[in-house]
């Protein structure tokens, strides 16, 4: 059935994608179709390329390094923002935007009137919060937690980050890293949607470079997006994880609406998606992880041809997780 999901993203148009199942960070099941690249011609798909993780940034990255400074007794997950960043207009706690119910928008340009983060922010501050307590998906507030994470480590959060897990023998590489699969030719998604925006947008080839516009514009390294990594790498993120300790239950536990502090909840197996195309489920108690990664940016953006290929893959890769 897994190979069932490649052959069902090859006929939606993909140009290429691969799955991996792993135990304890080992692969024990592999499989790849397609191409690396369209661009200037066809390449074939290899193993071991970086790969835009996009949105899996926000619970790999940015949640984990709150719940480790948790654990560490640094910050409460109760705590307001304004603890932190007293210039900030809004008094919405640590718990709120980690689990998308802080009420902010879901996304908006921030690099609207211009690249850099002075701008940005100043964009950020005006936003206004509406339906506070529910659940509604956030980019804004994982920009948010990545600013407690500079200040509460005076670094900025890509420096951070790579630091840390190169620690943990966990390769993630924040804005940049390569070689790569590209995703866009140029930034015409975005573009489309910001068209008034105060920047310059990319008229390349998007390759070893976060595809996402907010985090690019901000230097690489928004809370929200802008890790890289490996599949095989991606696999050992279980075992990275118990180093959580008694703040694992904050992303292990459904809080409100299907989320965790990071997470989607299924049960005990936790997952989230990519926009780039990639997949990642894993089951803390098994150590067990599941990724699936899918070119949907290459050349141009697919935004609908990517759910059925999705569907398929939870629906095969959930018993393995559960150890059935």
């Amino acid at each position: 059935m897994l190979k069932e999901v490649l052959s069902r993203a090859e006929a939606l148009g993909i140009p290429g994608g691969e799955i991996l199942l792993g135990e304890r960070g080992k692969v024990v099941f592999y499989s790849s179709y397609g191409c690396r690249t369209l661009l200037p011609e066809p390449e074939p798909w290899k193993q071991d390329l970086y790969l835009d993780l996009a949105s899996i940034t926000k619970p790999m990255v940015t949640a984990h390094i709150v719940l480790w400074l948790y654990q560490r007794g640094e910050l409460s997950l109760q705590d307001s923002i304004r603890k932190f960043l007293p210039e900030a207009p809004w008094d919405l706690t640590l718990l709120e935007l980690g689990t998308h119910t802080s009420g902010l928008p879901s996304w908006v340009p921030l690099y609207g009137k211009g690249p850099g983060r002075d701008r940005m922010k100043e964009v950020l501050f005006s936003l206004k919060p509406e339906g506070r307590g529910e659940v509604k998906y956030s980019c804004m507030g994982y920009f948010l937690l990545g600013m407690v994470v500079e200040r509460i480590t005076g670094r900025r959060l890509g420096d951070f980050a790579e630091e840390f897990f190169r620690g943990r023998d966990f390769d993630i590489r924040m804005g940049r890293a390569f070689p790569a699969v590209p995703t866009e030719k140029g930034n015409l998604y975005e573009r489309s949607r910001a068209p008034q925006a105060r920047v310059r947008f990319r008229d390349y080839l998007i390759e070893g470079e976060v595809h996402d516009g907010n985090s690019f514009y901000w230097g690489g390294d928004g809370g929200n997006a802008g890790a890289f990594s490996r599949a095989k790498e991606v696999l050992k993120y279980p075992l990275v994880f118990e180093e959580l300790g008694q703040g694992k239950s904050f992303a292990e536990t459904e809080l409100k609406g299907g989320r965790s502090f990071g997470w989607e909840t299924r049960g005990k197996v936790l997952l989230h998606h990519g926009f780039t195309g990639a997949t990642l489920l894993f089951h803390p108690e098994n150590k067990r992880a599941a990724f699936l990664y899918l070119s949907r940016t290459h050349p141009h953006v697919r935004l609908q041809e990517v759910q059925e290929p999705r569907t398929l893959f939870l629906r095969a890769a959930l018993p393995f997780l559960k150890g059935k």
